[in-house]
């Protein structure tokens, strides 16, 4: 019976290995690589869609100078500083979205590899002052 049970295991085990071999797990880590690469090129698209939407919705929501919003008061709605900052602001949104558009991803990538590997102590100042800022306004 004994030998009988470690027939039945090398057999299962030959089989484990021969769908490993035929790409059963190699052919699922492929697949969800694909996925998951197809998926992370169209984030830079989705990116520029939403600042582009932030910029319109900016420069849309800006007062004209005649027409006052109910409870406000007219030095608010006038204010030419207030207005230039919302501009300034919808500018740099439009920018930032007409470079994520434009912009060589493998370039970039390739870009700030260089400068890790010239200047890694400044990467990595770089890297934990903005993980820092990041988590700050995220627990906000």
């Amino acid at each position: 019976m004994e030998q009988l049970d470690n027939e039945s295991i090398s057999t299962n085990t030959a089989n484990d290995e021969s769908k490993i071999a035929d790409g059963g797990v190699s052919g699922r880590v492929k697949s969800v690589a694909s996925t998951v690469k197809q998926k992370a090129s169209t984030i830079p698209a989705m990116l520029a869609d939403g600042l582009e939407a932030g910029a319109e919705a900016l420069r849309q929501r800006r007062p004209s100078p005649n027409a006052a919003t109910p409870g406000t008061s007219v030095a608010v709605t006038s204010d030419s500083s207030i207005d230039a900052v919302t501009d300034s602001l919808a500018t740099g949104m439009q920018s930032s979205a007409d470079w994520l558009r434009d912009a060589d991803i493998d370039k970039v990538k390739s870009g700030v590899e260089k400068q890790v590997k010239e200047h890694p102590t400044r990467s990595l100042l770089v890297a934990l002052g903005a993980g820092y800022l990041i988590g700050k306004i995220l627990r906000r």
